[in-house]
């Protein structure tokens, strides 16, 4: 995995803040491109938020490689989100008013992305596509068709992570879950259905970030000692509760969903304690995307993170500039017109390899299916794609996909 100085950190988190762009192309003088960036360098999901933004700017670069978009360099603009309603619309509100931003990949927390939603891109027409907001709640959204993902819904997820756990052989289990609409929306259709499936839920526990202990959550979680306690949660609150739990004698086995999918939120744990344990997370199978996207990346960053969302961020932030060159103009009713186009079939499948024949493609008049590192990324009706759900275990201290890609 990728490893990030203290120092490192601080600086993509101050560079967020301030609204400094990654340079990735292009300057005002030519008049870039611009696709702004909500992404987390601070709060609970600050563990996420560096790796997805190296996604964003892989995707950058291969685009002006590529010769731009609209005979423009594309410039990827980054602001952090800080897991944080008000963080993340004062942002969206400085990429929208200030830099007259169209597209936004962003956020991550479920929360977050629909609170910007409501607040800023919907009302200024200003798409945003999220790469890792799950919860059911997008999907019922009226955005005026402005809001997107590339990443699946929690309505798979949670069956998925149920079914894990019927499998498992646990007939009961008690949730905590961070109190937003991604671990509200995650622990109720998980529920839904292990119980369908024949296991009893003990307990939903809603948490709150940020604070210092959880002891009383895990008490009210734990009354009845289920047989797994389900991890629902970002990873800084997680991994103090998760603490709490083996060190207070708790609970002894866990599963994990995507929010707690972080091998340095283990590693401060002691990942050895956790050998055997499996989560969830939106993931595809092996394919030739995939391969082309870890090369380019490993060749620019370094080792590929188990992080969810990177290949999703990329895929995103290309979908905007794709729609951009399709609609012919920068303009946000435009590309939310034009990304279905680019996105979906019929048309010629293209792929994170393929951007400057995509691109052609698109000048000459021409249809593209864009076939992304995170799947089909074909987006239906509601702004949603329909992708699997990979099963991943602890082990050896690491986290490892089990090879298995599921859908409800």
């Amino acid at each position: 995995m990728l490893r990030l100085s203290v120092a490192f950190l601080t600086v993509l988190a101050l560079a967020g803040l301030l609204g400094v762009s990654s340079g990735c192309g292009g300057s005002q003088d030519n008049q870039p491109v611009r696709i702004g960036t909500l992404l987390d360098y601070t709060g609970d999901l600050a563990t996420f938020g560096p790796p997805m933004r190296n996604g964003a700017d892989l995707a950058a670069e291969l685009l002006n490689d590529a010769g731009g978009v609209l005979g423009q360099p594309v410039r990827a603009v980054h602001r952090d989100s800080g897991t944080s309603q008000q963080v993340a619309m004062e942002a969206a509100r400085a990429q929208v008013n200030a830099q007259g931003i169209k597209a936004i990949v962003g956020s991550l927390s479920s929360g977050v992305t629909l609170a910007v939603a409501q607040a800023v891109t919907v009302p200024n027409q200003v798409v945003m596509v999220s790469p890792a907001s799950t919860s059911p709640a997008l999907t019922a959204l009226n955005d005026n068709g402005f809001l997107f993902r590339t990443v699946v819904s929690d309505s798979a997820q949670g069956i998925v992570l149920a079914r894990l756990a019927n499998e498992l052989g646990y007939k009961t289990a008690s949730v905590i879950y961070v109190n937003n609409p991604y671990g509200e929306g995650l622990a109720t259709v998980f529920k839904n259905s292990f119980e369908q499936q024949g296991g009893k839920v003990l307990a939903m526990v809603p948490q709150e970030s940020g604070q210092a202990t959880y002891v009383s959550e895990l008490r009210r979680a734990t009354e009845g000692r289920p047989d797994v306690l389900v991890a629902a949660s970002y990873p800084e609150s997680a991994g103090v509760y998760l603490r709490e739990a083996i060190e207070g004698g708790f609970a002894q086995k866990f599963l994990f969903s995507d929010g707690t999918k972080s091998q340095e939120m283990f590693d401060r744990l002691g990942a050895d304690r956790f050998n055997g344990f499996y989560g969830t997370a939106a993931g595809t199978p092996d394919s030739n995307a995939g391969q082309i996207f870890r090369q380019m990346f490993e060749e620019r960053f370094g080792q590929l993170p188990t992080n969810p969302y990177i290949g999703e961020t990329f895929d995103a932030f290309v979908l905007l500039a794709l729609a951009t060159q399709k609609a012919g103009k920068y303009d946000g009713p435009a590309i939310r017109d034009a990304i279905r186009d680019v996105a979906n079939a019929p048309g010629e499948k293209v792929g994170p390899g393929d951007l400057k024949k995509a691109l052609s493609l698109l000048r000459d008049g021409k249809d593209i299916d864009y076939e992304g590192v995170a799947g089909s990324q074909s987006i239906d009706g509601n702004g949603d794609v329909r992708n699997t759900i990979e099963v991943w275990k602890i082990e050896g201290g690491s986290i490892k996909s089990t090879g298995r890609f599921e859908s409800p």
